[in-house]
């Protein structure tokens, strides 16, 4: 009895050793567990601080003197370039590549899209049919006026008509500070003003309205309303950048979506020294061959841009043909258009801006 009572003792002491390792092994199990779960949110939230922490004003870091990529810009203070054939600039948005075309003083990221909407007219000219289209006149924004004060003037003895340049109204359209203007001359330096149309630009209209809607909810709220550069430019011999810039600068729009200024051509590109100035970029020059070698924002299609062409008929634009030089042409015509936005300085970014792994919004 007594041999059978130590049995019992013992087994009883046997089983709270395995409890007790049992517990001790469990307890070690959970306190590995929690520091694992614990590292993995540290690691987690570290990685969410670190894609918030790249913003445009971190992305200002980066700026390289030399080869693709972000440069100071030594013209404009405080703005930023995406320079060379192929920089990081990539950034997707509503599952669309985008490329950054500059960070500006603002803090603002300008972007335009890839991929082109197609063909477009600008703005249609006096004609009975514009590249297929026909009753062209009937078409919405179009402005072309019998009123030799007009600035859309269309003089019923010339036998064509190339449309209207300029992207405003004059409701909307300023002058280099900013204040609303109803007139505004048709060629650089002139002292003659006339009348701005009633309505913008068809392609203006088209953008800001139809295209504009067919963004996310989620991308809208990231477009910036911006002052966008939208004065004559002239085609001429000797004439510097910055001089070509104040032209550009002298007349400016307000709104959402617009296309790339010829200014911002010519600023992407590394070769300063061939490609330096509106002029150097005409076909004139011969340099296209070579200029379009050492800047991203060339396309192999033609498009359109911003800067209207200083002429006394105030019909023609500038656009980037798909040789890669900068020409001019009536605005009935029907060329590429590449959507240009402002994104909201607050922006929080992720990814490395390659086209393989492109910046996505935070």
């Amino acid at each position: 009895m007594a041999r059978k009572h130590r049995k019992t003792r013992r087994e009883r002491k046997k089983q709270r050793k395995i409890i007790i390792v049992s517990m001790i092994g469990m307890l070690g199990l959970m306190t590995v567990g929690y520091a694992a779960f614990q590292t993995n949110l540290n690691i987690t939230a570290k990685g969410n601080i670190l894609k918030k922490e790249l913003n445009p004003e971190k992305l200002k870091e980066q700026v390289v003197t030399s080869g693709p990529g972000l440069y100071k810009d030594d013209i404009e203070k405080n703005k930023y370039i995406y320079k060379g054939k192929d920089p990081d600039n990539y950034i997707k948005l509503d599952n669309d590549l985008w490329r950054i075309i500059s960070i500006e003083p603002d803090n603002t990221l300008k972007i335009i899209k890839y991929e082109s909407l197609g063909r477009m007219v600008y703005d249609p000219g006096y004609a009975t049919s514009i590249a297929g289209v026909t009753s062209a006149n009937s078409m919405t924004g179009t402005r072309w006026s019998s009123t030799s004060t007009d600035y859309c003037y269309y003089d019923s003895s010339t036998t064509t008509y190339w449309g209207c340049n300029v992207w405003g109204s004059k409701t909307t359209m300023l002058n280099s500070s900013g204040t609303n203007i109803t007139k505004m001359p048709r060629e650089v330096g002139s002292s003659t003003t006339y009348d701005l149309p009633d309505k913008e630009a068809y392609l203006n209209t088209y953008l800001n309205g139809t295209w504009y809607n067919t963004l996310s909810d989620e991308v809208k709220a990231l477009v910036n309303t911006h002052t966008w550069n939208v004065g004559l430019l002239k085609e001429q011999t000797g004439q510097t950048l910055e001089t070509d810039l104040a032209q550009e600068s002298a007349y400016k729009w307000r709104g959402k979506v617009g296309l790339i200024n010829a200014i911002d051509y010519i600023k992407t590109n590394t070769n300063k020294e061939l490609c330096g100035n509106v002029y150097a970029n005409t076909s004139a020059t011969g340099n296209s061959a070579a200029c379009k070698t050492t800047t991203w924002l060339f396309h192999d299609n033609s498009h359109w841009t911003l800067s209207p062409y200083s002429t006394s008929l105030a019909s023609r634009m500038w656009l980037i043909s798909s040789a890669g030089d900068i020409y001019k042409n009536g605005t009935s015509g029907t060329y590429s258009v590449h959507p240009v936005v402002y994104l909201s300085s607050d922006i929080g970014l992720s990814g490395s801006g390659t086209s393989n792994e492109p910046f996505t919004i935070n």
